[in-house]
């Protein structure tokens, strides 16, 4: 690791104005220790936005690298009959990176410290995807694997440890839960998942799930909702 690599608390300073993604890559850089930088990156290799704790040149020259590498690899794995390539994670001496692809256009890239890449990173990476398709008015693509992944606000809760108080939809609109109707678990230890059957305040009955392992929220309807 070279000297100016930063403590993850510390970001560094920025060389362009904040945007509308700032506070979704902000969120994603300090969710856990061992962040380095994370960067949104166009189909030009260009760094559309970014939040890093390492000088940003360095942030931006990986994001346009990593843009290259996903291309070449894409194709590769065309080629090979294997679909399409949207997510890569390669282990060095050094640093750690992880590649997202957020659509056919746009990727995520991650750089951070060795062994930093845990459960609740990759909820976390998984959970800034989702916004910046939502912020960027992206499409969800046809690859995607299908998870319906939402923010939860929560609240203290009398004989659990939370709850969930409200969670926000596709919009990015604010849905309040006006009742908690049950609380169950699913699996156990690292696998295990607090699910809530919940009622918002317009009367709507859904389940919301925490993965724990991957501090990740998912939304439950019935059938067709």
């Amino acid at each position: 690791m070279r000297p100016r690599d930063r403590s993850w608390a510390r970001e560094f300073a920025r060389d362009q104005a904040e945007s509308a993604f700032t506070v979704i890559l902000r969120r994603l850089l300090y969710r856990t220790t061992g962040l380095l930088a994370v960067a949104f990156v166009d189909a030009e290799g260009e760094c559309v936005d970014y939040c890093s704790a390492i000088d940003p040149y360095e942030a931006k020259v990986a994001g346009a690298q990593l843009m290259v590498t996903m291309t070449e690899l894409g194709a590769r794995m065309a080629r090979l009959g294997a679909g399409t390539s949207f997510m890569l994670t390669m282990h060095g001496t050094r640093r750690d990176l992880v590649v997202r692809r957020v659509s056919d256009e746009y990727l995520l890239v991650v750089l951070m410290r060795p062994r930093a890449l845990t459960r609740r990173l990759t909820g976390g990476i998984e959970h800034a995807v989702t916004e910046l398709r939502r912020e960027a008015g992206i499409a969800t693509p046809p690859w995607e694997p299908v998870v319906d992944s939402v923010r939860v606000e929560l609240r203290e809760a009398v004989g659990w440890a939370y709850a969930p108080q409200a969670y926000f939809d596709e919009g990015g609109e604010r849905v309040g839960i006006g009742a908690v109707l049950g609380r169950w678990m699913e699996g156990a230890g690292a696998d295990a998942r607090v699910c809530f059957r919940v009622a918002t305040e317009a009367g709507e009955e859904l389940t919301l799930v925490h993965d724990r392992g991957h501090d990740r929220w998912e939304r439950q309807r019935q059938a067709g909702g």
